[in-house]
């Protein structure tokens, strides 16, 4: 941010190690959620893994393209970055239910996870919270939303063949009491989050570690703390 107040975009250094990044992260999902499964023995596993294959890869290829149009209605540019996000939140929105959702709702989750860290990134900016990365937007805002979606989306069939379960989501017609239990679930990693980074910050806060002075951040962290400066900034004024 910058002295008045105003959010300074601060774009990635390297397109092309930003996809090569994501698509590193996207094969590795395939170990994640179909792997989760830890071996596969039967009928009944091998679907699991398959069906959980499939909707990581729906999800995340909605999200990617969610995120480009989503960008391009708005701002009138084919925006790569944002369809990298777009693809990571997709893979983040689907992970809590990729095991029992059908295909198509996971479509619906990774579209749902594209809009859901355009909305949260936005809010933080004008909550003035620095977060470039859009690590919170992504991990913390996307993560809740899928875990609600299994709540919702979950098949009576699918759950069963996952997990041994009988219960599954509202929208075809379950009880509730899965979406209850998603819900209570989402309040207490967020109770636990909380009361434990807090003390764990907190406590580096009282004894003055955790932040660096102000002239320190306005010299910059490579000159005040590493000895160099990571961009040669005196060439590329003189240049313009």
């Amino acid at each position: 941010f910058g002295a008045d107040g105003r959010p300074i975009a601060m774009p990635g250094h390297n397109a092309s190690l930003v996809v090569l990044g994501t698509f590193v992260l996207w094969v590795g999902w395939y170990g994640f959620n179909p792997g989760s499964m830890l071996a596969i023995v039967g009928a009944d596993s091998v679907a699991v893994v398959g069906r959980s294959a499939v909707c990581t890869t729906m999800a995340a290829a909605a999200g990617g393209l969610t995120a480009m149009f989503i960008n391009y209605f708005l701002y009138h540019v084919w925006d790569l970055i944002a369809v990298c996000n777009g693809v990571l939140a997709g893979l983040v929105s689907i992970t809590a239910g990729c095991s029992v959702v059908e295909p198509y709702a996971a479509i619906l989750a990774g579209i749902g996870g594209a809009f859901v860290i355009w909305g949260s990134g936005k809010l933080l900016l004008k909550l003035r919270i620095d977060d470039p990365l859009e690590a919170f937007p992504m991990h913390g805002m996307c993560g809740v939303w899928g875990v609600l979606f299994v709540g919702f989306f979950a098949t009576e069939g699918h759950v069963k063949q996952a997990y041994g379960l009988a219960e599954y989501g509202v929208f075809y017609g379950g009880s509730g009491n899965l979406l209850a239990c998603q819900i209570t679930g989402v309040v207490v990693i967020i109770a636990w989050t909380c009361t434990l980074l807090g003390l764990f910050f907190g406590a580096f806060r009282a004894i003055g570690m955790l932040r660096t002075s102000a002239e320190e951040e306005a010299a910059g962290l490579d000159t005040s703390k590493h000895g160099g400066s990571a961009y040669n900034m005196e060439v590329m004024s003189a240049k313009n």
